[in-house]
């Protein structure tokens, strides 16, 4: 497996021979074989890792592990722990840390080593790659993990992604390397551990080698990856927004591409389109629909007789908070709330009004327009759904989408104004007081 890392690290450009690097540990197999083979490889490593907090005790049990693996090794140790409850607004916790995990990593590759390997392996390439297909692949979406990311402070690489877990698991054996188990790789909540744990086995039963065939596929489609993106700088030349913020898109450069779908999304990704609307904005183009207005992402698109005009919405729309739930009945805005009894329940008046457990509830509650990326788990569904598709299931319209409201409780969407209520919130058997919230829109 030695010989393997070491060609991949060497193709793609990763380290350079003896180079120190960064290496992030988090105590499971997969980053501490990463660890065990770039010292055998002959790289001066320091030791970087995360404490999310997410799992109590355990959590500061896996920072001890690292810490004394480090100690035991004679390797510099640096950790952060980070909160990604608190910053979950809009997006879920696992994408949350994510991105905190991320900037830390980025302010050590500005301290130096300028190079920082994460354990990725050829399985996360393939579960990341039917992900991105099941969820959308939007434009960037198609290879799944790249082996190296450049930026400005330094590269992240992934010198284990041409290995599957299989033989990682053998090195760890043969060569005797502790790590930690992480019960929430198989908690069957997060799609990818289902991915892993059943369609994946399914695709290997229905066609043998089915995992090596994606894997290999996946190296191409981030090659294809890079080549488009080298063609749409080229079509999309000259396309920014100009000194009041406001992009104009001449239809002529969209009728005259070769990838109008990529390149429409290439121009709109500060403001992360989705798939469907990217589509909506060309069928209104083909169709000369003068006047047509779409959002998205707190922008505004407007369809122009002979252009495409990007700007921001500008009033935008209010957010209401509820600070509390007094015995007296409270009104904000189109909102309106009372407390109530379970006697009085009728959820026969529709999902303008939602009937919600009030000692489920996390004050102050916020009611607020939904945003890019933000999920909730509606009564009924087993596991959770973007807003954005559950607009787009109840055939919401592009330009009446951004006005959509969200209540929010703690990190938790438990009502989407008019559509659906969350999963755990509706009053049941052992519930004592109800809070009742209309909308009069």
């Amino acid at each position: 497996m030695l010989a393997e890392v070491r060609a991949l690290i060497r193709r793609e450009g990763m380290l350079r021979p003896g180079e120190p690097v960064w290496v992030a540990v988090s105590g499971g197999v997969d980053s501490m074989v990463l660890l065990h083979t770039l010292r055998e490889l002959g790289h001066p490593c320091h030791v970087a890792h995360v404490d999310h907090g997410l799992r109590g005790a355990e959590s500061d049990a896996d920072r001890q592990f690292v810490e004394e693996q480090a100690q035991n090794q004679g390797l510099p140790f640096r950790f952060v722990r980070v909160d990604p409850m608190a910053a979950a607004e809009g997006i879920s916790v696992q994408m949350a840390a994510r991105e905190l995990r991320h900037d830390w990593f980025r302010e050590l590759l500005h301290e130096g080593p300028h190079a920082m390997a994460l354990g990725h392996h050829r399985d996360d390439a393939v579960e990341t790659f039917l992900l991105n297909l099941l969820r959308g692949i939007g434009a960037h979406g198609w290879g799944g993990i790249a082996p190296v990311t450049t930026l400005p402070e330094g590269r992240i690489c992934r010198p284990l992604l041409g290995v599957d877990r299989a033989r990682i698991m053998q090195y760890a054996g043969a060569n005797h390397i502790p790590f930690r188990e992480d019960p929430s790789n198989t908690d069957p909540k997060y799609l990818r551990n289902r991915v892993r744990s059943e369609l994946l086995p399914l695709m290997e039963a229905l066609r043998p080698g089915a995992r090596r065939t994606l894997a290999r596929g996946t190296d191409l489609l981030n090659e294809m990856a890079a080549a488009t993106d080298r063609h749409l700088d080229h079509e999309a030349e000259g396309l920014t927004p100009d000194g009041q913020g406001v992009l104009r898109i001449p239809l002529e450069r969209l009728r005259n591409s070769a990838a109008p779908r990529m390149l429409l999304m290439r121009l709109l990704s500060g403001l992360e389109p989705h798939p469907d609307l990217v589509g909506q904005l060309l069928d209104a183009v083909h169709q000369r629909s003068t006047g047509a207005r779409f959002h998205a992402g707190g922008g505004r698109i407007t369809l122009e007789r002979n252009m495409l005009v990007v700007d921001r919405v500008p009033d935008g729309f209010p957010t209401f908070t509820i600070f509390g739930a007094g015995a007296k009945p409270g009104a904000a805005g189109p909102f309106t709330w009372e407390l109530c009894s379970v006697a009085e329940v009728e959820l026969g008046q529709g999902m303008n009004t939602a009937w919600l457990d009030l000692d489920k509830l996390e004050f102050p509650l916020q009611l607020r327009p939904w945003r890019t990326g933000d999920r909730m788990r509606p009564v009924g569904l087993v596991g959770s759904k973007l807003i954005s598709d559950i607009l787009i299931d109840a055939h919401v319209p592009y330009n009446a989408k951004a006005g959509s409201y969200v209540l929010v409780s703690g990190t938790e969407i438990v009502w989407l104004v008019g559509h659906r209520v969350a999963e755990g919130f509706p009053p049941g058997k052992a519930t004592h007081k109800v809070l009742r919230l209309s909308f009069q829109g």
